[in-house]
């Protein structure tokens, strides 16, 4: 029974890798979901309380999908001067470690929808590097996504878990820390391989700021909401590279209004999350029609700022008609992420209200014990690959995690390496190395060498987070 348990999740992935997409696989994931908890789950739910979870895992998805939306309104609104906000450079490895370790992180974490990746991919190429290299070192302004849009995806995940998620972002903060001492000795090594190779000094300082950036990471997460302590971690160490290359002088107008809308989104979120008097007063309206999942109080949504200062952007530059053709844009390219959240979370809920998951998660820890954590991270990582989304990831891993995790330090600990490795292997899935291929205009063969290149990072995300998991397992 606990194969044909397991079926919805083998029917998902198995439709992605033979070509199909992943809304058609999250449909027909969905639909054996449910019809395997009716007909085959431990508990034989109705149809009525099929529906209800399905309900409740859209519910859960809601806010996720209006940060999308607005997300990607932001994004768009800010595309025509993403370019001018990057300074000219003389190709040097500083430079193209700016670009990919800390411009392109910052940008995914406040927007998104490989919008770092966009940025990293144009840096390195504006530095004179070629098309597979480009590919290969952009794939590293991906190593914040737990945090990326604002942190969409983990929030999911943790609602799906049912954990607490300030009790989860330092976990992954710290997870993120132990395998960033891996990751950028890996980086320098590509960077090497492209011919902008770092010296003695390139190597202490960015072993310096990676340090600095780790220790601000794991303390903005033990502090602040997910929205911010990304952007928090970030921000001071871009303004120390910043101020080291370009000097004070720099600091200008000019400067300013490139960062005004970053600003402003940051602000915005620090009143909402931080100053309680104007928290409360958003709070309500909360609605909460599914006991299971968390009140949605919209107005205190990150949606509303990111999608207020798309359209005062758009205002500004266009009047009313441009940011008519904003909306449209934003309708017509968010639709389809939309639906797939909708639809991967609902899939991950009726799994776990309909036992699968409990059932899953019985039969494989008597099996194999505390091996049976190592599973987690291993899953993310794949459906990570595979859907190039961390909320496909969390759909995929989360019902496990729940399942074959009971002890809730171990759970926490095991769900952290979970999302990072489906976060991180987003970086290198077929959506993400398409995005760059037209980015690039790389040929197949040019692609297939990036991808040769970055063998080191399928093997480091997978064994640092089995191996982080497994040790949870049996010291918590």
């Amino acid at each position: 029974m606990t194969l044909v348990w397991l079926s919805p999740l083998v029917l998902f992935l198995g439709l992605i890798l033979t070509g199909r997409s992943a809304l058609t696989a999250g449909l027909f994931g969905t639909i054996a979901a449910a019809l395997v908890a009716w007909l085959a789950g431990p508990t034989r739910p109705g149809l009525a309380q099929i529906g209800l979870d399905f309900a409740a895992g859209a519910w859960i998805g809601l806010p996720a999908a209006a940060v999308i939306v607005a997300g990607l309104a932001f994004s768009l609104s800010l595309e025509s001067s993403a370019g001018a906000a990057e300074q000219p450079a003389p190709p040097s490895h500083g430079a193209l470690a700016e670009a990919c370790l800390l411009r392109g992180p910052f940008l995914e974490t406040s927007t998104g929808f490989g919008v770092g990746y966009v940025v990293a991919v144009a840096g390195a190429r504006r530095l004179g590097l070629g098309k597979a290299d480009a590919l290969v070192l952009a794939t590293f302004s991906q190593f914040l996504v737990p945090w990326g849009g604002l942190g969409i995806g983990t929030r999911i995940s943790a609602e799906i878990a049912g954990v607490a998620l300030p009790d989860l972002t330092w976990r992954i903060a710290v997870v993120m820390a132990l395998l960033g001492i891996l990751l950028l000795p890996l980086f320098w090594r590509l960077a090497g391989r492209a011919g902008l190779g770092p010296s003695l000094r390139d190597r202490l300082e960015w072993a310096g700021l990676a340090a600095v950036l780790a220790a601000l990471l794991i303390g903005a997460n033990l502090l602040l909401p997910i929205e911010l302590a990304a952007m928090a971690a970030l921000a001071p160490v871009l303004l120390l590279r910043h101020l080291r290359t370009q000097g004070w002088a720099s600091l200008d107008g000019a400067l300013l209004l490139r960062l005004l809308p970053y600003l402003v989104l940051v602000l915005a979120l620090a009143l909402t999350r931080l100053v309680p008097a104007i928290h409360d007063g958003l709070e309500q309206p909360a609605w909460r029609p599914f006991a299971g999942a968390a009140a949605f109080s919209p107005l205190l949504s990150p949606a509303l700022p990111l999608l207020a200062i798309a359209l005062t952007v758009a205002l500004r530059r266009g009047g009313l008609r441009q940011a008519g053709a904003l909306l449209r844009l934003t309708a017509a390219r968010s639709a389809r992420a939309v639906l797939l959240t909708f639809l991967l979370v609902g899939m991950a809920w009726i799994m776990v209200g309909g036992g699968l998951a409990g059932g899953i998660g019985l039969s494989v820890s008597g099996l194999i014990g505390d091996w049976s954590a190592g599973i987690v991270p291993v899953a993310g990582g794949l459906a990570g690959y595979l859907t190039g989304s961390n909320t496909g990831a969390g759909a995929v891993a989360m019902p496990l995690a729940t399942a074959l995790v009971p002890s809730p330090p171990v759970k926490l600990a095991v769900i952290a390496t979970a999302i990072v490795a489906g976060s991180l292997m987003t970086a290198v899935s077929p959506l993400r190395v398409t995005m760059g291929q037209m980015l690039t205009g790389a040929s197949r063969s040019e692609t297939g060498a990036a991808l040769r290149r970055l063998w080191p990072w399928f093997a480091l995300v997978a064994g640092t987070t089995t191996a982080l998991a497994l040790l949870a397992a049996r010291l918590l």
